[in-house]
């Protein structure tokens, strides 16, 4: 699944609020921030081949562990589990607050656990990430459980390659990124229409770029 896919995916399970739109966005797309900064080292610092890059540079060792970690699904889950007991804590802390507390002159009060709530959705949606890659990656999968184990799950399905059935996954991920825009562009009043187009946006380009570049891999 691409980035703006993993993006749109997550804004429809845990973005509805729209005030929980830009967290939920910007944790669909961590995970895939190592392969941007690989991507761009390799092809415009190192002048590597795009065949190169992904038949040869994406499975070194070092390059591995850089992807691997942002989508081990055990590490986000004891994060995610870290932010809810904090948040719990915040929340009763804040309940029990004297009831003629006030916030300073010029600040806004706002519920003690909103950062770390918003934290907390940042995760969940790096988790649907790694998620959604399960089913997706072949030879390319990740390893979901790293550091503590090296397995990958190799997927019949490909979201990229035509011979593991990639030209019905990326018609699924084009009514997917299409039906979610239009949907939560409806639903959103403020910024998160910005979110929206922007996912929508970034996917547009996306897709021009695959066709002009690898298609000639």
């Amino acid at each position: 699944m691409t980035t703006p896919a993993h993006a749109a995916l997550s804004l429809i399970v845990l973005g509805r609020s729209e005030r929980n739109a830009l967290p939920v966005a910007l944790g669909a797309v961590a995970p895939d921030l190592p392969m941007l900064v690989f991507y761009f080292w390799e092809r415009l610092a190192r002048g590597v081949s795009e065949g190169r890059i992904w038949s040869e540079r994406y499975f070194d060792p070092g390059w591995q562990v850089v992807f691997d970690i942002p989508s081990s699904i055990p590490l986000l889950v004891l994060a995610l589990c870290i932010l809810l007991v904090l948040i719990g804590r915040r929340s009763t802390a804040g309940a029990i607050a004297p009831a003629g507390a006030i916030a300073p002159a010029g600040v806004a009060a706002t519920p003690p656990s909103a950062r770390l709530t918003a934290w907390a959705l940042f995760v969940a949606s790096m988790i649907l990430h790694a998620l959604g890659d399960l089913p997706l990656h072949r030879e390319d999968a990740h390893r979901h459980f790293f550091p503590f184990s090296d397995w990958r799950f190799t997927s019949p399905v490909s979201y990229w390659d035509p011979a593991h059935y990639g030209g019905y996954a990326a018609i699924g991920e084009v009514l997917l990124v299409l039906a979610v825009s239009v949907f939560l562009f409806r639903v959103y009043r403020g910024r998160g229409r910005w979110i929206v187009a922007g996912v929508a946006g970034i996917y547009a380009l996306f897709v021009g770029f695959a066709v002009l570049v690898w298609s000639g891999l």
